[in-house]
């Protein structure tokens, strides 16, 4: 079943990322001592699939390639054992969605995957992966380009809401409701800041000015800083008063 060989390949995967020299390490390689959580939760994955194994820390917070997780047999090993592993279920192996969730984790971090509902092309390094993903109905393929199906929605826990919708796209979604609403009565001197492309002045404006779905006559002072805006909803508003017509000669004098 394709289910199997999507354990090897992820397996492989997590080598890739993790192993310097990434399928041509050998057994006994140190695999990525960076104490970041993305290589932790790849490492701690390997060991989970019984191809990488810990020696353990010298010390609290000690890290260093006579410590780190160490490859327990040759990468190019690693997708075909693992695939076997799961095939004869003689040892049982993580969930495949907790499997995901952490590969997920590790290939987003440079950007070889999309963590959004939206299309992306993935990385070359994230193909196989990708290809048996769409084989089993976790993405669709369109074109070059991939979309993640609601079957995915286990693995991305932590970039997805209950209604499996990306945080990310509802953060978009909410900034572009709210500066539409700014953009309707948007005073004359924050529109023409946006329209000589000032970005910086329009999300001063905002942060002093736009208070609970309405523009303030005069600065407010004291708003915490958790309710200002910030310059992703600035540029969202620049955009939007640009489009809103052509800049003229007289808007910019």
């Amino acid at each position: 079943m394709s289910v199997h060989r999507l354990y090897g390949e992820l397996a492989a995967s997590f080598v890739r990322y993790t192993a310097p020299d990434g399928l041509c390490a050998i057994a006994g390689a140190d695999l990525d001592i960076f104490p970041a959580s993305c290589f932790e939760g790849a490492c701690a994955m390997l060991r989970k699939l019984r191809v990488a194994y810990y020696p353990g820390l010298d010390g609290p917070g000690v890290y260093s390639a006579s410590n780190s997780t160490k490859l327990a047999i040759d990468a190019n090993r690693v997708a075909q054992f693992v695939t076997d592993l799961s095939r004869t279920g003689e040892i049982p192996l993580p969930p495949i969605d907790e499997v995901l969730a952490a590969w997920v984790s590790r290939a987003a971090n440079p950007g070889h995957v999309w963590v959004r509902r939206d299309p992306f092309v993935p990385h070359a390094d994230s193909k196989p992966v990708i290809a048996l993903l769409v084989e089993l109905g976790y993405a669709k393929a369109y074109g070059d380009s991939v979309l993640w199906t609601d079957k995915m929605a286990p693995a991305m826990g932590l970039w997805w809401d209950e209604n499996n919708l990306s945080h990310e796209e509802a953060e978009e979604r909410e900034i572009d409701l709210d500066m539409r609403k700014a953009l309707a009565s948007i005073p004359e001197d924050v529109r023409h800041m946006a329209l000589r492309d000032n970005v910086i002045g329009v999300l001063k404006a905002l942060q002093a000015r736009w208070v609970d779905g309405a523009w303030l006559a005069d600065a407010d002072t004291e708003r915490p800083l958790w309710a200002v805006p910030h310059l992703v909803a600035a540029k969202r508003l620049v955009e939007l008063v640009q489009d809103a017509g052509a800049v003229s000669v007289t808007d910019l004098n």
